[in-house]
């Protein structure tokens, strides 16, 4: 055998080797690189998350500063409560529904010269612009015969560059306790 066919036997022999080396070598660095872009993608779900969270604990946070069955329009009990924000930006809008047992709906709009137009619950309202520490009076109708109910509110919130929260809050509300008879409220009897 000749020395030149010998060192082509060889020289294909390595070429072949590194070929394959380079091949093992590629499907590693494929892998690394999938992983790298799983890791990428998880980092970003991360940081996502913690934006919506961070988003979230900016947003409003709301109580019920009172609740109780308001039965001064005889024709239909309503549940008053009274929503105060505890913290979060300044509302433009607070969109407010209404759920529970014997909840019709949202009482309407109320006219001082007028009153309530006519009796139709409205599916929600729009309780206008808060800020933190205010409140609003929030009406809800009840059937005819409810007086004593659990409701859940729910608000939709925007602030005045359009971002949106959704809250809910609830209470049991009944009718206010009677006075105690005999002495009056705020005198003393000596």
């Amino acid at each position: 055998m000749d020395g030149e066919l010998v060192t082509a036997i060889v020289a294909t022999g390595v070429s072949a080797v590194a070929t394959g080396y380079a091949a093992i070598q590629a499907h590693i660095a494929k892998g690394a690189a999938r992983s790298a872009e799983a890791q990428v993608v998880l980092l970003l779900r991360q940081i996502e998350g913690e934006e919506a969270d961070r988003f979230e604990a900016r947003g409003p946070q709301f109580s019920i500063e009172a609740a109780h069955t308001d039965e001064s329009d005889v024709n239909v009990p309503r549940g008053k409560l009274v929503v105060k924000q505890g913290s979060g930006p300044p509302l433009s809008s607070v969109i407010v529904s209404a759920a529970g047992a014997g909840v019709e709906g949202m009482r309407g709009a109320y006219d001082p010269d007028h009153g309530y137009s006519e009796y139709r619950p409205e599916q929600s309202i729009d309780i206008g612009p808060i800020a933190k520490g205010g409140t609003h009076d929030v009406y809800v109708d009840l059937d005819y015969n409810t007086r004593r109910t659990n409701i859940q509110l729910s608000l939709v919130c925007r602030d005045s560059v359009g971002d949106t929260w959704q809250r809910s809050v609830a209470a049991r509300v009944e009718p206010l306790p009677d006075p105690p008879r005999g002495r009056g409220r705020g005198r003393t009897v000596r």
